[in-house]
């Protein structure tokens, strides 16, 4: 037992080996590749400046950086542990903490959850938790996770089985894009389920479904059927396409639009038709969403390399709206029937 956590203490990424999600393996030897290109020849360089045998330079070049950042265990102040905490008392809280007490205030107030004087909060190996009930008793667990947010959120994904992620990004200002990336990019290509990108919209708001008969544009019905019941607004379908499309493809969005409407009829809900014409349709798209709407769009089905490099839809219709945006993942063999029946799923 004691060799075995000084071994942990020793080789850190032991532990990590065991929960490793093998989705990361092919980004991971592409960012391992990376730094070899750009670090091996850098390192052999800066040893031949100092007048040190090449060697040393690439000694130095695998020497571990240690660093503290914020939001981690070593800068913030341990919180009242394994005791009830008065909700009072919040500002002695971690910053993590006195988010998530904020946001259940407003879910109380709500009427999501039961009112609570006091929480009992918890130790985890990453961070903490506390849980509070809802109206019918149910215990719903709420986190403050340290680490990196695409693997916690996928580590949960994977564990919970989740189909939608519901996130409200911070925004960036350019130079933190560019320094640090852009957080819903980050989200629509690497999260490994639905994603609802919170910007603005209600249930009042206008919901834009796009369907334009490509199979990327058939992922988001399952999913938007769950939210038909709080949807107040008709359902606007967009499809746009451009003026030189083929015979094939336009038929192919005249199908998806007509099955579209029949199974929205179905569901009991009214709609709205928008069919347009333009050769840019992302821009299309964010124009008629304006800055108030909800947009679902499914996933790009290419590869991932295309999709990084030369962009998608959906990054391009995020990065010209400021309306919501749901970016559907549900894989394509799971929605052949999608139009079918509209109690089939």
């Amino acid at each position: 037992m004691h060799m075995h956590v000084y071994t942990e203490d020793v080789l850190p990424f032991i532990p990590w080996l065991r929960r490793y999600n093998r989705h990361y393996l092919r980004t991971d030897l592409f960012a391992g590749l990376t730094v070899a290109v750009v670090a091996l020849p850098q390192s052999m360089a800066y040893a031949i400046i100092a007048g040190l045998p090449v060697q040393y330079g690439l000694y130095a070049s695998i020497l571990t950086v240690i660093t503290t950042r914020a939001g981690t265990h070593a800068i913030e102040p341990l919180p009242p542990l394994g005791r009830n905490m008065e909700l009072s008392d919040r500002k002695s809280l971690p910053r993590g903490l006195q988010v998530l007490t904020a946001a259940l205030d407003v879910l109380t107030a709500e009427g999501l959850f039961k009112h609570q004087s006091s929480l009992l909060i918890r130790e985890l190996p990453n961070g903490y938790s506390f849980f509070c009930n809802t109206p019918s008793n149910q215990r719903i667990p709420f986190y403050v996770c340290f680490g990196h947010l695409i693997e916690i959120l996928n580590h949960e994904i994977e564990k919970q089985n989740y189909d939608l992620l519901i996130i409200a990004p911070p925004q960036r200002g350019r130079l933190r894009k560019m320094m640090l990336g852009d957080i819903s990019r980050k989200l629509v290509h690497d999260l490994h389920t639905s994603v609802l990108i919170v910007r603005g919209g209600r249930p009042n708001s206008r919901f834009l479904v796009c369907a334009d008969g490509s199979a990327a544009s058939k992922r988001h019905f399952p999913l938007l059927k769950q939210f038909l019941p709080v949807i107040e607004p008709p359902v606007e379908l967009v499809c746009v396409l451009a003026p030189d499309s083929e015979e094939t493809t336009v038929q192919e969005a005249d199908d998806c639009i007509q099955q579209a409407t029949q199974w929205l009829a179905a569901c009991g809900k009214p709609y709205t038709v928008h069919r347009l014409m333009a050769d840019r349709p992302a821009e299309v798209i964010a124009a008629t969403a304006g800055d108030g709407a909800v947009i679902f769009i499914g996933a790009s089905l290419r590869h991932d390399v295309y999709r990084r490099l030369l962009g998608s839809m959906p990054i391009r219709i995020l990065a010209r709206t400021k309306s919501s945006v749901l970016v559907a993942k549900a894989l394509p063999e799971d929605d052949l029937n999608y139009l079918a029946d509209p109690d089939s799923f």
